[in-house]
């Protein structure tokens, strides 16, 4: 049984046969001989991934050329994106919406340090005191990841984020609801349910203390959803690449995804 890194035995199973499908003449005697296999190929890549290795790193671990495991990188990592990241524009509301019929949504945003973030001013997060992105989860009562978003600076606030990933809509027009978010996405009273919020000079009830409590325990899963999505260490310590390539590895990343809608007939 094939085993790649950060994947179930059943999602490495859908990525092979998915790579052997679009990539049928790799391993094949086919032109110049290629210094990996598929399956090397796609492990140097969720490596990277799952650990943010360098490709001085990979260079190591796979005896390749650094601009070699650059280049097998980069394909890969388009790959997982196109399959199982983020779906087009035309796609993406009817997915959403046959995804979170019937379904309650927990809705929360992370984000993603970064390193190189001299050339931009609006990187900085008020919140974190820290340089990154910020990316839109959709997450089941169970902590599975239903999508994440594109990414977003990290100085907007998580409602704005929200709207601009076009998902207030596509939560309002969903069978299942309402999302059920934080404090940082009230405003969209249609789309997200938030907690009750104190106002000035004012105490909350105990009844209003005690529905925040409820919803503080349904939305424990979204934090089970975030650490999940962490455990790819790309997404947790500083993200060392090109911003321009970051939506590209951030939705290689999402391994839930492929489960959540690409298996959908």
């Amino acid at each position: 049984m094939y085993h790649l890194p950060g994947l179930s035995h059943r999602a490495t199973a859908v990525v092979i046969e998915r790579a052997e499908q679009a990539f049928p003449d790799w391993d094949k005697p086919v032109g110049r001989p290629r210094s990996l296999s598929l399956l090397q190929a796609l492990k140097l890549t969720l490596c990277r991934l799952r650990r943010n290795a360098t490709y001085q790193d990979l260079h190591e671990d796979f005896e390749i050329g650094r601009i070699t495991a650059w280049e097998y990188d980069q394909t890969m990592v388009e790959f997982l994106a196109r399959e199982f990241g983020y779906p087009d524009d035309e796609d993406r509301e009817k997915l959403l919406a046959m995804v979170l019929e019937g379904t309650v949504c927990l809705i929360d945003g992370t984000l993603v340090p970064t390193f190189n973030w001299k050339h931009r001013t609006d990187l900085l997060s008020g919140k974190h005191r820290r340089h990154g992105v910020t990316i839109q989860l959709f997450v089941d009562l169970h902590g599975r990841l239903i999508c994440a978003s594109l990414a977003f600076p990290g100085s907007w606030h998580d409602i704005h984020c929200f709207r601009e990933a076009g998902w207030v809509d596509v939560v309002a027009h969903a069978g299942g609801g309402r999302g059920i978010g934080d404090l940082g996405y009230e405003g969209e009273r249609e789309a997200v349910s938030t907690p009750i919020k104190k106002k000035p000079k004012k105490d909350l009830t105990d009844a209003e203390k005690d529905i925040n409590t409820i919803f503080a325990k349904i939305r424990v899963p979204v934090e089970w959803g975030v650490g999940h999505l962490k455990n790819w260490r790309i997404l947790a310590t500083r993200y060392r690449s090109d911003l321009a390539r970051i939506d590209t590895d951030i939705q290689a990343a999402i391994e839930p995804f492929p489960a959540t809608f690409r298996c959908i007939p």
